[in-house]
């Protein structure tokens, strides 16, 4: 069949051109590399915060400051907090000072002593410290949560003996001497070595809220986006080539043979979407070398989207270079409309929010189609039930245009 020597003819010819093949192939492939290696991990927006450097200083040798260096070191903190102790707080503080850490918890001689009722239910007050440093937003935040919630445990501890002693107290009359010596048995139970006031003071639970965020590799959105977007230059070129040869009378003298006009013509088209699907093949296959990017598990889907996005863009490229006055108005209609797709459609970003007529114009482009069909099966691991419309929509685009450059070009060449 001539139409298929004619387009492998020019498949040949196009991909013995180095020129073709680095706008084809290489800068695609460049470009992707930048701009994924740039956005980084699509998916994995979260700014992990761990080991914050913070000390405590302990001066109390009671139950108390005890719990504060248990919980402060407790398996469900190790990962947050990096955990130091000193004796020395000016020391501490000057190493805040330095840039080195991001708290300091001070807590003082005697703290336990002072504040744990005695065995006449008597108490005092005394105050934990907490240094932090100026220059850090989120970490002092953490530190002072921590802090605030051991000591709040602490005293809603120390309180309730002290309320429970106090109305034992009132009621000794009724309750009997032992009963109104309840708040001293508290406060010496609470000084007592059995009494653990580590146990119940914190427990942290860790508990993730909303859905769970899937990693996206950046590659397999920018892949696909910057192989549809090149595509579109390399079918519109491929199309131009038609007035090219027009113009330098290769065309016209071909035409003058015995081979069918529109078998000419055919040939040519097919030359150029021949090119589009090595072009796309070559791109995939690379990708999946280089980058490690998984085109999904259907693999008959991706074959159907390859061809058809394909087959519309050549299409369209064909339909743009017959409507067109000569070689040059069709390079500069096929690179404006490459361009304009490649932004509207998708290729540099999710189009999930586009809204109103930007979101209407997107849908007019090959590219929006093309990359509806991809990301299906590159990141959502869809399979061939799930990029129905996307293949309506490219085949529709493709069969319309071709039959419109077909026409386009039998008036324009056949006199």
């Amino acid at each position: 069949m001539k139409a298929l020597k004619i387009a492998v003819k020019d498949t040949l010819i196009r991909f013995r051109d180095w020129k073709a093949l680095a706008g084809m192939l290489a800068a695609p492939l460049i470009i992707s590399a930048l701009i994924g290696l740039a956005f980084g991990d699509l998916g994995g927006d979260e700014a992990p915060i761990e080991n914050i450097a913070v000390v405590l200083v302990n001066m109390d040798e009671g139950e108390l400051g005890q719990a504060y260096e248990d919980v402060l070191t407790s398996p469900e903190l190790s990962d947050l907090i990096a955990l130091e102790t000193m004796q020395d707080p000016e020391a501490a503080k000057a190493r805040i000072e330095a840039g080195e850490l991001r708290a300091v918890i001070v807590v003082p001689a005697g703290f336990s002593e002072t504040v744990i009722p005695d065995e006449q239910g008597n108490s005092g007050q005394a105050s934990v410290e907490l240094y932090t440093d100026p220059t850090a937003e989120i970490s002092p935040v953490i530190v002072h949560s921590i802090v605030e919630r051991i000591t709040a445990a602490i005293n809603t501890t120390l309180l309730a003996g002290q309320v429970a002693g106090q109305q034992a107290a009132g009621y000794a009359p009724l309750l009997g001497p032992a009963m109104g010596q309840l708040g001293a048995a508290i406060g010496a139970e609470l000084q007592s070595e059995s009494m653990n006031l580590r146990e119940p003071l914190l427990e942290l639970d860790v508990v993730s809220t909303g859905e769970t965020g899937e990693t996206v590799d950046p590659f397999a959105f920018f892949i696909p986006g910057m192989a549809v977007f090149f595509l579109m230059f390399s079918m519109f070129e491929g199309s131009r080539s038609i007035l090219q040869e027009e113009r330098r009378g290769t065309l016209p003298r071909l035409m003058t043979t015995p081979t069918p006009t529109w078998e000419i013509i055919l040939g040519k088209m097919g030359g150029t979407f021949l090119t589009g699907v090595l072009q796309f093949s070559i791109l995939m296959a690379s990708s999946t070398l280089i980058f490690g990017v998984n085109w999904g598990s259907s693999l008959f889907g991706l074959a159907i989207m390859v061809l058809l996005t394909v087959f519309a863009a050549s299409g369209l490229g064909a339909m743009l270079t017959a409507f067109s006055r000569n070689e040059n108005q069709a390079g500069v209609v096929g690179s404006a409309v490459s361009l304009v797709f490649g932004a509207l459609g998708g290729s540099f970003f999710p189009t999930d929010s586009l809204s109103g007529i930007i979101n209407i114009a997107s849908k007019l482009t090959v590219n929006r189609w093309a990359m509806d069909g991809f990301l299906t099966l590159t990141i959502n691991r869809g399979g061939l039930a799930d990029i129905q419309t996307p293949i309506l929509v490219l085949t529709l685009i493709g069969i319309v245009t071709f039959i419109l450059a077909t026409l386009a070009f039998q008036k324009r060449f056949v006199k």
